[in-house]
This record gives structure tokens, C-alpha cells and sequence, in this order.
């Protein structure tokens, strides 16, 4: 597995560092790093294992995958748990990104019927650990351990996404984390060997035929990167007002500061650095984009998606030519009238962090330009 030991250092010689050091905090970051690089040990083996066990991995070939994406907050969670409930797909459960091993993929499956086969206890139990890891984010980000997830894990096992930033409110610091894109390209190719290799262990267990379905709404720094490596990838970029995604994700890490370090959100800096990023997101996608031929790319309007979803989804399943069938397109119509009973309770405005609108507009003109943001 990748690790990415300049950034591992840097993080912690910043959260130690006078100007961001405080108690409780460093205290947290240690409580963090424990079970994180003893889980990482774990994994590490489990791979290790994958080579005697299940060697036939290392030729699973990844075709023409989907990638759902957007910046933050655009819609990409709800776009890809719809199309995931269509078979023809396969996807990562949030619990496959933290155990990326197929060794651990079989070792969970055989739980799991054993489990079922005298009542679901370990379920209950699960769901009860799961509603309180992440309590606080109900209304934000709904997932779980069985949950259609993003493949961010992957890329912090590799000390190299901007999720980082959840514990380390360093945004600004957090260059090669932030931006794959731009690392020298020996340390850009090995992670995107390591990459592959998940992905390829993932349909190796999961179903070798189907298709690969991703959802990944902080791809923008490493989108190049992932291209180079997946020239046949098929992309929906899932594109919202800036003025409605930048608040709603600084609301979404917010939750966290407030407990691991008060301090960044009280002088505002942390609001501004993750502005900032989001801000260059938007424009490196943007600038990607006109390199990817017309035929591989959708983009989708976020009210457009809201405002009609198995419009949205047809138009999806028609642009790439994927087989719409009956039961699923059935699926998809009563998905939809629950959809509508759902009304958000999450509310959120660049005000509130200290953020300036015509700023924002003017970094991003090209895009209001494009797009008629108003």
C-alpha cells in the first residue's frame, strides 16, 4: 500500500507547530494515529495474503468504469446510490474502502451468513456503532458501513486526500494531499498503481463482469492523475452554484472542527482555506474537462438532477448507451416518489462564514460565464 511520508510528517509537524499547536487537539491527533496505522497494518497483511490466496486479482482488467463527480455537496451521493441499485454495476460499500483486501471481502461474507443464520446480532450491533460514529451528520451526509461510498479511504490510507483536513484543519499546507495532480510523476504513478490495484481487487471479488461504478466528489485534485490511468473512464460531472456547494461542505467538516479543534473555526481560518480549495476544485475541473472527449463526458446541472431525477438517470443510461432495463427502471420510479417526500433540514450560506459572494464570483467568472450562474 502507498504512503505518502512527507505528508505524513508535515501533518504532524504542523499540528505540533506553535502557530496551530493546542492540547486538546494534539491529544486527538494521537488517539487518531494509533488505530489508524495499526488498521493500516492489518490491511497491509490482508493484501499481502490477496497474492496467495487470491492471486488471479493482478488480472482483472477495469473497463471502461463510471465516475460520478462534482465538487462537494453537488448531488453525487444521491446520483450514484441511484444508479447502484441497477445490478448491471458494482460499487464500493463504505466498509469495502476501509478493508480493501479481498481476503477481508470473503472474511466478511462468510460473517455475514453465519450472522444471518442466528438472528443478525452482529447487524444490531453494527448499526448501533455506526449510528454513533457518525452522529451529527444525519442530516448531512447519510452513510453506514453497508452504504453506497465514495473511495475517499483509499487515498487516506495513502496520506494523500483532502479529508485529511477533517483532523488536520491545515487546507492551505496540504499540497500534495489537495492536489495528486500536480506531484512529481514517479510518486503520482505509484499511487495510481496502488489504485488500480484496489479497483482491480474490488471487481475481482465483487463481480469481474459488471461495471464499475465510483462516486467521488473530491476527485477534482486528482482527476489528471486518475484519467491517465483509466483513459476509457466515463464521467458525470454533477455541477451546482458555488455559492450553494462551497457553504454546504464547510457546514459538512465543520461538524468535526467544532470538536477536534474549535480553535480553526473560531478565527474563521479553516472556513476560508477549504473556500479557497474549492474555489481551485472548480477551476481545474473545469480546465480537465476540455481535454476529455465529448463522448466519455456528461455534465448534469444539479437543479436539473433535483428538480427531475429519472429524467437525470435516463439521460445518464442514454448518453453512455447502457442497457435501461425494465425492473430496474421500476426501481428507480418508486425510489423516486419516496425521493420527493424527503424535505433537508440542512441550511447554509456563504455569510455565515465570514465569506465574501463577489469574491467568489470573481474567482470562478469563467464558470458563472458558462454556466448562466446567477
Amino acid at each position: 500500500m502507498y504512503f505518502h511520508y512527507p505528508t505524513f510528517f508535515k501533518l504532524l509537524r504542523l499540528s505540533f507547530s506553535r502557530k496551530y499547536f493546542s492540547p486538546r487537539h494534539a491529544a486527538l491527533v494521537i488517539l487518531f494515529l494509533v488505530p489508524f496505522l495499526l488498521l493500516r497494518l492489518f490491511v497491509c497483511c490482508m493484501r499481502l495474503l490477496d497474492h496467495i490466496l487470491y492471486p488471479d486479482f493482478k488480472n482483472q482488467a477495469v473497463r471502461a468504469p463510471i465516475y460520478i463527480i462534482g465538487n462537494p455537496r453537488s448531488g453525487t451521493t444521491f446520483s450514484h446510490r441511484l444508479l447502484a441499485m441497477d445490478d448491471q454495476f458494482t460499487y464500493f460499500k463504505l466498509y469495502q474502502t476501509i478493508f480493501p483486501a479481498v481476503t477481508c471481502y470473503k472474511f466478511f461474507a462468510l460473517t455475514g451468513r453465519l450472522d444471518r443464520m442466528i438472528g443478525h446480532p452482529g447487524k444490531r450491533l453494527l448499526n448501533i456503532i455506526s449510528n454513533r460514529s457518525f452522529k451529527g451528520w444525519e442530516t448531512i451526509h447519510k452513510t453506514g458501513p453497508e452504504k453506497a461510498e465514495s473511495d475517499e479511504m483509499l487515498f487516506m490510507y495513502a496520506m494523500l486526500s483532502p479529508l485529511l483536513g477533517l483532523l488536520f484543519p491545515f487546507l492551505a499546507d496540504m499540497d500534495d494531499a489537495t492536489f495528486v495532480d500536480f506531484m512529481p510523476e514517479k510518486s503520482r504513478k505509484k499511487l495510481m498503481a496502488y489504485y488500480n490495484s484496489c479497483l482491480q481487487r474490488h471487481l475481482y471479488a465483487t463481480g469481474p463482469d459488471k461495471i464499475l461504478l465510483q462516486k467521488v466528489a473530491l476527485i477534482a485534485g486528482r482527476i489528471e492523475a486518475i484519467h491517465t490511468l483509466l483513459p476509457d473512464m466515463r464521467i458525470v460531472h454533477l455541477v451546482r452554484h458555488p455559492a450553494e456547494s462551497i457553504p454546504s461542505l464547510i457546514s459538512m467538516f465543520e461538524v468535526t472542527w467544532k470538536s477536534l479543534a474549535p480553535q480553526a473555526v473560531k478565527d474563521g481560518r479553516a472556513c476560508r482555506e477549504m473556500a479557497d480549495l474549492i474555489c481551485k476544485y472548480y477551476l481545474h475541473l473545469h480546465e480537465v474537462e476540455t481535454t476529455i472527449p465529448r463522448e466519455y463526458l456528461l455534465r448534469l446541472r444539479y437543479t436539473d438532477l433535483v428538480a427531475d431525477p429519472r429524467a437525470a438517470v435516463h439521460g445518464i443510461y442514454h448518453h453512455f448507451g447502457l442497457d435501461l432495463r425494465p425492473e430496474y427502471d421500476e426501481l428507480l420510479t418508486r425510489e423516486m416518489k419516496r425521493a420527493k417526500t424527503y424535505t433537508s433540514r440542512h441550511h447554509y450560506s456563504l455569510e455565515r462564514y465570514g465569506l465574501d459572494k463577489d469574491e467568489i464570483r470573481r474567482r470562478l467568472q469563467p464558470l458563472y460565464d458558462e454556466y448562466g450562474f446567477q
